[in-house]
């Protein structure tokens, strides 16, 4: 006996129903399901649909499919990582090195200024401001694809998502720095340390915020075969 297509439409309704949301991990699990039903139904022909459905998700143990979602979730992360290194070591380049390095100049120069607060903090606040524009645009995308129900991916999600957090972990930072360090009375050394740590974090803020979103499509029709452009 054979999986018809409403048979596999159910199976994708059943594993939304476990709480797996994205597409491409119910498709792996609906493959799983399919192959232990049919495996089933060879050994126990009279067994229902319903039947051996059931039987084939005991399979996945007491947390179902908690485990494999882990799993995913983990594999995924680790691409996300790989792909923001590889945006990050871009800028340790050239021509970027350069651009770099007389960025952080001039910050250290700023920084030695007797104003020195004042200027980070409009550089900052301008930053986080573009930041945040392009953090609400994904993250209302997101909401957007889950209420038109369309195909959710979990990569896109780890994107987006890390796309806003990356904002607000950085905006949290500065309120932090501001708080606990006088900005205009750093030492050479401290102007030197706060240089690195403000463009070493710009540089992650940037590369979460815009450049991972903007290229998303590319990745994910590179991680997905079935990825369709919306």
């Amino acid at each position: 006996m054979k999986l018809t297509e409403q048979h596999i439409d159910e199976l994708y309704h059943f594993t939304r129903k476990q709480y797996v949301e994205w597409y491409d991990l119910q498709t792996e699990l609906v493959d799983h399901l399919a192959n232990d039903i049919e495996a089933i139904w060879q050994e126990s022909p009279n067994l229902s649909f319903f039947e051996a459905r059931n039987r084939a998700f005991k399979k996945f143990g007491v947390f179902g499919f908690m485990e494999i979602v882990e799993k995913r979730q983990k594999a995924m992360n680790k691409r996300y990582f790989k792909l923001l290194f590889g945006y990050l070591k871009v800028w340790f380049r050239l021509p970027q090195l350069i651009i770099t390095v007389l960025a952080s100049l001039s910050l250290y120069k700023i920084l030695l200024l007797d104003n020195a607060g004042i200027v980070i903090s409009v550089l900052a606040i301008t930053y986080a401001a573009w930041s945040l524009v392009s953090a609400i645009h994904y993250k209302r995308k997101l909401n957007r694809q889950k209420k038109q129900k369309q195909k959710r991916w979990l990569l896109e999600q780890i994107i987006y998502v890390n796309a806003f957090s990356g904002f607000l972990i950085f905006s949290q930072g500065l309120v932090q720095v501001f708080n606990f360090i006088d900005i205009n009375k750093l030492s050479n050394i401290g102007a030197l340390m706060f240089t690195i740590g403000i463009i070493l974090s710009f540089l992650y803020l940037y590369c979460t915020t815009i450049v991972i979103p903007k290229n998303a499509d590319k990745h994910l029709k590179e991680t997905y075969p079935d990825f369709v452009l919306h």
